[in-house]
Order: C-alpha cells, then sequence, then structure tokens
C-alpha cells in the first residue's frame, strides 16, 4: 500500500528547525522542550497573526495561540518528521480556531492592524499605507467567513494552496476556487 503525500509533512522543500543550544548530556525532556521553543519561537509570529486574522478579536486569538502551544507540547513527542513546521503549527491553530468556534467562541468585526515597521517611511507614505491598509481590512471582514479563512491562512499564514487545503479539510480545487472568488470580490470592493 503506498503511503499518501501529506503537504504538511511534505511540501517538496527540506526546512530544518532550529537547533536549540542543549548540553550533551541533557536528558530527553529537556531536549524536546529546547525543540519546542525552537519551534515556537522560528513560527510563533506568523501562528499569532494568522489567529489574529481569524478571530478579528486579539484577546481570542492570544488565548487561541496559548492552546495551539499547549496541543503542541501536548503531543510534541509523537510529531512525524516535519518538511513544513510552520503549516503543522499554523494547522493546528486553524483546528484550535475551528474548535472555539464550535464551543461558541466570540465573533468579532474588531479591525486588528498589523504591526509594520514604519521607520523607513515619509509621513505620507505611511497615512498612504495606512489607508489602503484600513480599505483592506473592510474589504476583508465583508467577505464570507470560509473566504476569510482561506485569505488568512494562504495570505497571512504564508501556506501553499495545497497547505491551506490540507488545514481546511478542502480539495485543491476547492481552495484555489475561493481563493480566486475571494480575490475578485477583494478587487471589485477596491475599485
Amino acid at each position: 500500500m503506498k503511503a499518501r503525500f501529506n503537504p504538511l509533512y511534505d511540501d517538496g522543500v527540506d526546512i530544518a528547525l532550529p537547533k536549540p543550544t542543549i548540553a550533551q548530556d541533557a536528558t530527553p525532556g529537556d531536549r524536546a522542550h529546547g525543540e519546542f521553543v525552537a519551534l515556537v519561537d522560528a513560527h510563533g509570529g506568523a501562528v499569532l497573526a494568522t489567529l489574529r486574522r481569524l478571530c478579528g478579536n486579539a484577546h481570542e486569538a492570544d488565548d487561541l495561540f496559548q492552546e495551539t502551544a499547549v496541543r503542541v507540547w501536548r503531543n510534541f513527542d509523537k510529531r512525524p518528521w516535519l518538511r513544513s513546521p510552520r503549516a503543522w503549527l499554523i494547522t493546528i491553530a486553524y483546528r484550535a480556531f475551528l474548535d472555539s468556534r464550535r464551543r461558541g467562541g466570540r465573533e468579532s468585526t474588531e479591525l486588528i492592524p498589523d504591526v509594520i515597521d514604519h521607520r523607513h517611511e515619509s509621513a505620507e507614505e505611511l497615512a498612504q499605507r495606512n489607508d489602503m491598509r484600513s480599505q483592506i481590512d473592510r474589504c476583508l471582514s465583508e467577505l464570507p467567513l470560509e473566504l476569510q479563512q482561506v485569505m488568512a491562512l494562504h495570505y497571512q499564514g504564508g501556506l501553499s494552496i495545497r497547505q491551506t487545503a490540507t488545514a481546511m479539510g478542502a480539495s485543491v480545487a476547492t481552495t484555489k476556487n475561493r481563493l480566486h472568488a475571494a480575490l475578485v470580490q477583494l478587487r471589485g470592493s477596491l475599485k
């Protein structure tokens, strides 16, 4: 029986986790903790940004980030070999988000601005960027929930289309169609 290709674990790109500095005589638990910390340090920002975009609520995103970290830690010793640890983490975060929604988690229309380094922009450039960002955020919030989620996973989370499809439990064709529909609606709203 042939093993099924899973893009979360094999996307064709070898990505090595940063090697934490752990003493040679460290216990397996110490090693796992160091690897866990390195994984969260390397990809935690992308996970939190994706959750913030999905939730639209900073407090809920922080709570779900913590829940994601707990889920990852509880299953860290059982994790498969990962080619794309970022996709694995974002998928776990997305599933935590869906679980929160099923439990009746809070939905918000609050727009959370992305954190951007503005040190090298003039005041005029900064004002134009902020106007465009708020217009895009408004247009994104008007999209149906499925389209918002596919946009957040693919563009904010940086997942490939195949990884996004796997995370959402959808086919690649459905994911492509949702991305296309979202982009068409965004372009229409931004005109």
